[in-house]
């Protein structure tokens, strides 16, 4: 992935926020914040959580500290008009699948096969979502646009 030049994107850059990768050790760290009652902002705090090791100069080089700032101002003024539950929504998946890759949540092998119809497997993955949509909650509501995340 390439820094933008002259405020110009290199065809290789995200899109989407989707598309960003994340370190979703940071975004647990976010959601950890949100649930002592600080007040985020959601935006500022993906772009926190951004893995910018992934993007390189156009020369294959690593980003300056410089070039991460300006990235980081593109993707700012980008995504400006994206509102909080967006934003809420895509951190709280990746806060999901980390819990799901540190396993501590847990799929059941039946429901990994989505074979079958139990009711059992319905409710682990309406538990599973309750938990998610939780996480959505806190995170909405600790949004605070123009707040300095962390400091």
């Amino acid at each position: 992935m390439f820094a933008p030049e002259n405020g110009q994107p290199s065809p290789a850059l995200p899109e989407t926020p989707h598309e960003l990768p994340l370190d979703r050790g940071l975004v647990d760290a976010l959601v950890d914040r949100a649930r002592q009652g600080e007040k985020v902002d959601l935006l500022e705090g993906l772009l926190d959580a951004v893995d910018w090791s992934g993007f390189v100069s156009n020369d294959g080089s690593r980003l300056s500290a410089d070039q991460i700032a300006d990235l980081r101002a593109y993707y700012r003024e980008k995504w400006s008009d994206i509102g909080p539950l967006f934003l809420a929504e895509l951190l709280s998946t990746e806060f999901m699948t980390e819990l799901r890759a540190r396993g501590d949540v847990e799929f059941s092998p039946r429901l990994l096969e989505l074979g079958r119809n139990e009711p059992e497997l319905w409710l682990e993955i309406r538990q599973f979502f309750r938990r998610k949509e939780m996480v959505t909650a806190i995170l909405a509501s600790a949004h605070a646009p123009g707040r300095s995340t962390g400091d």
